[in-house]
């Protein structure tokens, strides 16, 4: 049966940054929206839904701030619908946390401009992520509506989209994409022949229901006369009817209780199927760089925010708010996808950084507050995991040497001592006051001097000692510049810091703890580690390095993995959103050269430096075949043990040489014929088949998003960026996980390519995105054979690593008490903890798809809420259980001296 009415949805598709930088596309944003007003004020019946994204109206108040309280008043009228989310992500460039931030923003910018749309609108990223259906329910979101993705098994409108912990919503599938009405109104005059010709062509997909024809595209908006066209329309009494509504009025006629949803098709977890509509999974490996910032920037606000709640004695909210909102408005889906031109990509990165170097400003100011209990001859460490580790840390020891170290340290390298040695006039030592700030001479501070026959030495060291008398030292210079008429004689001017070294110290830290320590009180090795020219061991773990480089990992268990760390190269014809292989007889996979060199001899810590010589084709030509000239590519890869862990540290770093390739590293699975492989990211666990679901124009290569570890297997590899990984047969038997260190090519799109039917927009050259003269530096590490719960906490050590902070008080003082006392004793990780309001806020996560008891010791009293902070459970902290794939969000109480 055909349906008797379509709803028509007005908007516009609003990439923020793309093909132009951000504020191209605003000025044309601003003329847009200017006309749009108009139309909405002069029509009363007309609806615009602002593309689910409250930047677009921050972009344009920015510019327009006079036309405030006209958009309050259409949002209060029900003609414009904004938000909910402050940015149109990309799932899956960011982790779990600043997807929830993102919601947090929009909501907040919407509501202040009139009120928000309670629909989670997603209508062109690359995939969707398993946890998405939990964090809309988070924030009492119960509809969705998106278009990539869905399986092809969904042969309805609706479906029910499950979250790993069983939460749902409703979602609405755009099944033909976001512009689905637009070929209705394509021809002047033919809307009442296509009208119903468009009800009959999606009648399999909606029935009785209502159609729903999403009238927008890219940077469009509907044509003024449209409320004008569908009443004359309507008034020839045809069917089906037309009607105009924002997505939100369009849905709320859908109940979405237990009971409705019940009845609904249901898809579970993460959609990246290509059945009906290109996913461009090659957006995960191009400008991996802009990557790695995110990711970087989102750990350095985690710290941040912890420090700031457990110590903090000012007020950092609107640094936080600032830092937050430039991370998020990079995560757009061509923003950290490097899918955009050079010129995007710049902007992008300059605005992660900016987030990076708030975090860092934060950490740095209330670690400089701590460090005034301690003093200069120890250092203040933080852990900044919930879990109680054993770490290491590197700091600066002063008159250290030799073999007067104690067990606890391992020297690493002398520093030098002479910072200036020099011979000056005497009419040019008048200069050298210039040099001195206070006490401070070349970073260093000043802690004692002698004048001798013609010459001058400063001592120098990282702490002030003694008494400096910079006006003593003035008058003395002066005197000696006086006694000298003629101003020629030479003087030997030295400063000579301290001897020092830079040296590794053990520490035990409590999960969110602070520790002191020193040389003399650092714990000795539990698991030392032992070096030779070519292989690295401890109790748990042995890494050998073969002659071509791959690396043996055998455990204490007898588990072994040959081959490890193997490098591919293979040529790519593609552009930044999908890899296009050319001959694979082309591959390189063996080093012109290989060396290996040892960096740290152990106990504490044992590295090794694999460097080999790649020579590489120099790009594709025109037939897209890899040329014949080659060009070196060097590459350094470090293996790192440390006492007492049982994975592998791994470093890869090589400056990039040739265009038009695509480096992947290998980590083989002990196994072969594996079915599947999982992954971990955004606040979620997601099992992942061999193969990918294909049916539309886009071939379905098997590769995958990971975020902070890709498993498969007894083999795990934890990774510290968005990382694209595939899970491969090696040399046809033993199963491998490939991951890619980086992707170059040249063009944005390109209008013919191997594997997609169709471009995925101009061709533009992008030379930026080849990489040509870029480093590329990537941090793995390997666990072979720990379970999924010990890869979890593993992943969440590895991310995060202690802060560490000489002291500089006069004297040790007690360490201070934090605002919330609280260790994660069992599998459940923590994610946030920040203050909000009055209370500290901390979010937990069960990566694990079986219950686990959330296992937080605390002695304050704690409350459960939802992501919008509404409810409050009292929860027992030790004792609450949480369901498989779980978001937990707790308020606890802050001790009363700690508060602002």
């Amino acid at each position: 049966m055909t349906s008797s009415q379509i709803v028509v949805v007005p908007h516009t598709h609003w990439d923020r940054e793309w093909y132009e930088p951000h504020d191209v596309f605003r000025l044309r944003l601003v003329h847009m929206l200017d006309r749009l007003l108009g139309m909405l004020e002069s029509e009363p019946e007309y609806r615009f839904t602002l593309d689910g994204q409250a930047a677009a109206i921050e972009d344009y108040l920015e510019m327009r701030p006079e036309n405030r309280e006209r958009v309050v008043a259409l949002v209060q009228r029900g003609q414009l619908s904004l938000g909910p989310f402050l940015i149109l992500l990309d799932e899956f460039g960011c982790d779990g946390e600043t997807i929830i931030r993102n919601l947090e923003l929009g909501r907040a910018s919407s509501t202040r401009l009139g009120g928000t749309m309670p629909v989670g609108y997603l209508p062109d990223m690359f995939g969707h992520a398993a946890q998405m259906p939990q964090i809309l329910s988070g924030f009492g979101i119960r509809h969705s509506a998106l278009w990539r993705g869905v399986p092809a098994a969904i042969q309805h409108h609706a479906f029910a989209w499950v979250a790993p912990n069983g939460d749902a919503v409703r979602c609405e599938y755009i099944f033909d994409g976001y512009g689905n009405g637009l070929d209705m109104f394509a021809l002047p005059g033919q809307l009442p022949e296509l009208a119903p010709d468009y009800a009959a062509r999606t009648a399999s997909w909606y029935g009785e229901a209502p159609v729903m024809a999403m009238l927008g595209t890219d940077h469009s908006a509907p044509p003024e006369d449209l409320v004008q066209v569908i009443r004359d329309y309507d008034a020839r009494g045809q069917e089906p009817e037309l009607t105009i509504a924002t997505l939100d009025a369009h849905l709320s006629r859908y109940a979405t209780d237990a009971q409705a949803l019940a009845a609904l098709p249901e898809v579970r977890g993460e959609m990246r199927s290509h059945a009906r509509g290109n996913l461009l999974p090659g957006v995960f490996s191009i400008r991996t760089n802009l990557k790695a910032e995110m990711a970087r920037s989102e750990r350095a606000l985690a710290v941040a925010e912890r420090l700031d709640l457990l110590y903090g004695r000012r007020d950092h909210r609107a640094f936080f708010d600032t830092a937050w909102y430039r991370l998020v408005e990079s995560t757009a889906h061509d923003s950290v996808t490097g899918c955009g031109v050079d010129a995007t990509a710049e902007q992008v990165g300059t605005r992660i950084h900016t987030a990076g170097h708030i975090a860092r400003g934060v950490i740095d100011d209330v670690l400089r507050d701590l460090s005034a209990g301690t003093t200069p001859d120890r250092h203040l460490v933080f852990n900044p995991s919930g879990f109680a580790r054993r770490a290491q840390v590197e700091v600066t020891l002063h008159g250290i040497g030799g073999e007067e170290q104690p067990e606890g340290v391992q020297l690493l390298e002398p520093l030098r001592t002479v910072l200036g040695d020099e011979r000056l006039r005497t009419d040019e030592l008048p200069k050298i006051l210039r040099r001195i700030h206070g006490r401070e001479l070349f970073g260093q501070q000043i802690n004692g001097y002698e004048w001798g026959e013609h010459s001058l030495r400063f001592q120098v060291a990282e702490s002030p000692a003694g008494v400096w008398d910079l006006a003593a030292f003035t008058a003395e210079l002066e005197d000696r510049v006086r006694a000298d008429a003629d101003g020629t004689a030479l003087w030997h001017v030295e400063t000579i810091a301290d001897p020092r070294h830079r040296a590794l110290l053990s520490v035990d830290l409590g999960g969110l703890g602070l520790a002191v320590i020193s040389e003399s009180t650092a714990p000795t090795p539990m698991d030392p580690v032992r070096v030779t020219a070519d292989a690295l061991s401890n109790a748990r773990l042995t890494a050998t390095v073969a002659p071509d480089g791959a690396v043996r990992i055998e455990t204490a268990a007898g588990v072994v993995i040959d081959g490890a760390l193997a490098l591919v190269d293979e040529g790519d014809c593609g552009d930044s959103y999908n890899f296009g292989p050319v001959d694979q007889a082309s591959a390189v996979t063996v080093p012109t050269s290989v060396r290996t060199k040892v960096l740290d001899e152990g106990p504490l810590r044992g590295r090794l430096l694999i460097r080999r010589v790649y020579d590489l084709p120099e790009g594709v030509d025109e037939n897209r075949r890899r040329t014949a000239s080659t060009a070196p590519l060097v590459t350094e890869t470090t293996v790192e043990l440390r006492d007492g862990e049982d994975f592998l540290r791994v470093s890869i770093d090589y400056v990039n040489t040739v265009a038009d390739h695509r480096l992947r590293v290998l980590v083989p699975t002990g196994a072969a014929g594996l079915e599947e492989s999982r992954s971990t990211g955004q606040y979620g666990t997601t099992v992942r088949g061999r193969e990918a679901e294909g049916g539309w124009g886009e071939f379905p290569l098997p590769t995958y998003p990971a975020y902070r570890s890709a498993s498969a297997g007894g083999v795990s590899v934890l990774v510290q960026k968005l990382t694209e990984y595939e899970l491969v047969s090696r040399d046809g038997q033993e199963d491998a996980l490939a991951l890619t260190l980086s992707r170059s090519v040249g063009m944005m799109s390109v209008n013919l390519h191997p594997l997609r039917d169709e471009p995925a927009g101009s061709e533009i050259p992008v030379p930026g995105a080849q990489y040509l003269g870029v480093a590329v530096h990537t941090d793995l590490a390997i666990v072979v054979g720990g379970d999924d719960a010990a890869v979890a906490r593993t992943a969440d050590l590895f991310r995060l690593d202690p802060h560490v902070v000489r002291g500089t008080g006069a004297s040790e003082r007690p360490l201070p008490r934090p605002t919330v006392a609280g260790e994660s004793e069992g599998d459940v990780v923590l994610e946030s903890a920040r203050r909000v309001a009055d209370r500290a806020e901390l979010r937990f996560v069960n990566y694990l798809a079986e219950e686990r008891p959330l296992a937080w010791a605390s002695s304050a009293d704690a409350v459960r809420t939802d992501l919008a902070g509404t409810g409050e459970t009292p929860v027992d902290t030790r004792t609450e259980n949480l369901p498989g794939g779980q978001i937990l969000t707790l308020w606890q109480s802050m001790s009363t001296e700690a508060r602002r």
